[in-house]
C-alpha cells in the first residue's frame, strides 16, 4: 500500500488489516516531503502494517518527472507546476516493485472517491503491470466524510498526525505542497495563513531582495549560485531560498478530471523561480518558429500528467520533441526574489541568437532597407486581397 502517514493511508491500511484481513506491507516514498520518514515508517507499523519500505526516490522523482515538466514548460490550467501529479506515476512504479518483490497480488491506495489521484495510481499501475488488482479503501467503506473518518481513527487509537485536524488535506514533496478541502472549499474566503507550509507571508517577507543564479545545461538545471549541486538538493536548497521571499503561491479553481471545479492552495517556490528562468533562457535561444510551437505541445503536455496519462505513447513522444527542443537551452539566469515575487533580472548563453547590432534600429548595419521593404511587401499581400474583395470591417 502506497503509504504518507495522513489520516486517509493510516485509517485505509488499519481497515485493510483488521476488516479485510490482508497482511499488509506500506509503502513510504521519500519525496522530499519534509517529514521524518522514520516517524512515518513507525506510524505505520502502529497503524497494522506487517512490514514498510522507505525508499528515497528524490532523485528520481526530480530527474526522471520534475525536470521533464520543466523542459516541456508544463502548467496545468496557468498556475498549477503539476508537484502531487508528477509524483504518482513513481509512486505507482514503486508500489510495483515492491508488490513484485513481496510476492503480493494486490496494491492499495488511499486517494479519494472525487479525486484525480486514484486515476493516477490506477491508470499508473495498469501500464506497469496489468496483472496487479488494485483496492481503493475509500471508494469501498462506508465513511463519507473526513469527519467519519477521523471518528473511526479515533476509535481504534491510531497514530494521527495534527495536521489532521486542521479541516484540510495537504500534499507535499520536493517540487511544491498542495492544500485542499475542509476550509478551503469555500473560494470567497482567503486562505487561512497555518495553510502555508514552506513559504512565508509576502507582506512580512524581508524587505530586502534576495537574487539567486541558476545554471542550466540542455535545458536542466545544474547549478545554483555558482555551485554545482546534485539536482534534489538544487531544489531543496532553491525552496528555502525563495521560500523565504513568500515566492510560488497560487490559489485557484482548477477542473478535475471527474469534470468539476475544485479549490486548489499550492506553495511552488522552486518551481516557480526554475521555471522563469527557464522560459527567460529559451527566449534567448529558441529560434521563433520553435519557440511558438513549443508553447501549444506545453500545454498538452500538462494536460496529459494531470489527466493520469504519464505512462501513454503521446507522453513520451512529446518528451522527444521537448528533449530535442533543448540542445541549446544552455546559460546562467538571475532571478530577483522580492515579497512573492520571481524576477528574471539576467540571462546569457554561448548559444544566444540575439543580435545587438541587427536588434538596433539605430545601428547601420543588419537587414538592408530593399530587402525589408520586399518582405513587407509579401507580408501585406493577403491583406491587400481581402480589402479588395471582401471589404473588412472597421
Amino acid at each position: 500500500m502506497a503509504y504518507s502517514g495522513g489520516l486517509d493511508t493510516t485509517a485505509a491500511l488499519h481497515w485493510l488489516k483488521r476488516t479485510k484481513g490482508f497482511k499488509v506491507i506500506a509503502v513510504c516514498l521519500n519525496l522530499g516531503q519534509g517529514a521524518d520518514m522514520v516517524d512515518v515508517a513507525q506510524r505505520a507499523i502502529e497503524s497494522g502494517a506487517d512490514a514498510v519500505h522507505v525508499p528515497d526516490v528524490r532523485r528520481q522523482f526530480v530527474k526522471q518527472f520534475c525536470f521533464k515538466a520543466l523542459r516541456a514548460q508544463a502548467v496545468y490550467e496557468g498556475g498549477y507546476m503539476l508537484s502531487a501529479a508528477l509524483s504518482r506515476p513513481l509512486i505507482a512504479t514503486e508500489l510495483v516493485r515492491h508488490a513484485h518483490e513481496e510476492g503480493a497480488r494486490y496494491v492499495a491506495h488511499g486517494a479519494p472517491p472525487k479525486g484525480n489521484d486514484q486515476f493516477r495510481f490506477e491508470c499508473s499501475v495498469a501500464a506497469v503491470d496489468p496483472a496487479l488488482s488494485t483496492i481503493a479503501p475509500l471508494r469501498e467503506w462506508e465513511y463519507q466524510t473526513r469527519e467519519q473518518i477521523l471518528e473511526f481513527a479515533k476509535s481504534r487509537k491510531l497514530p494521527i498526525p495534527q495536521v489532521a485536524h486542521a479541516g484540510y488535506s495537504t500534499d507535499r514533496n520536493l517540487w511544491g505542497a498542495r492544500s485542499g478541502g475542509g476550509v478551503l472549499d469555500d473560494p470567497a474566503v482567503a486562505p487561512p495563513e497555518e495553510v502555508f507550509q514552506i513559504t512565508v507571508n509576502p507582506h512580512k517577507a524581508q524587505e530586502e531582495p534576495g537574487t539567486v543564479e541558476i545554471e542550466f545545461e540542455q535545458g536542466e538545471p545544474v547549478g545554483l549560485d555558482g555551485a554545482r549541486l546534485p539536482c534534489e538538493e538544487l531544489v531543496a536548497k532553491l525552496e528555502k531560498l525563495a521560500g523565504k521571499h513568500g515566492v510560488g503561491r497560487v490559489d485557484t479553481m482548477e477542473n478535475r478530471i471527474l469534470g468539476f471545479k475544485s479549490r486548489e492552495v499550492y506553495e511552488q517556490p522552486s518551481a516557480t523561480v526554475l521555471y522563469r528562468a527557464h522560459h527567460a533562457l529559451e527566449q534567448l535561444t529558441l529560434d521563433n518558429e520553435l519557440y511558438n510551437f513549443k508553447a501549444l505541445l506545453s500545454q498538452r503536455y500538462a494536460k496529459c500528467v494531470y489527466d493520469s496519462q504519464w505512462f501513454s505513447t503521446l507522453r513520451e513522444s512529446l518528451d522527444s520533441f521537448f528533449k530535442e527542443s533543448q540542445r541549446f537551452v544552455t546559460g546562467k539566469v538571475k532571478v530577483e526574489l522580492f515579497k512573492g515575487t520571481a524576477r528574471v533580472v539576467s540571462r546569457t548563453s554561448e548559444f544566444s541568437i540575439y543580435d545587438r547590432e541587427k536588434a538596433n534600429i539605430q545601428h547601420p548595419d543588419g537587414i538592408p532597407s530593399q530587402d525589408i521593404e520586399g518582405y513587407l511587401g509579401l507580408r501585406k499581400l493577403s491583406q491587400l486581397t481581402r480589402a479588395f474583395r471582401q471589404k473588412p470591417k472597421v
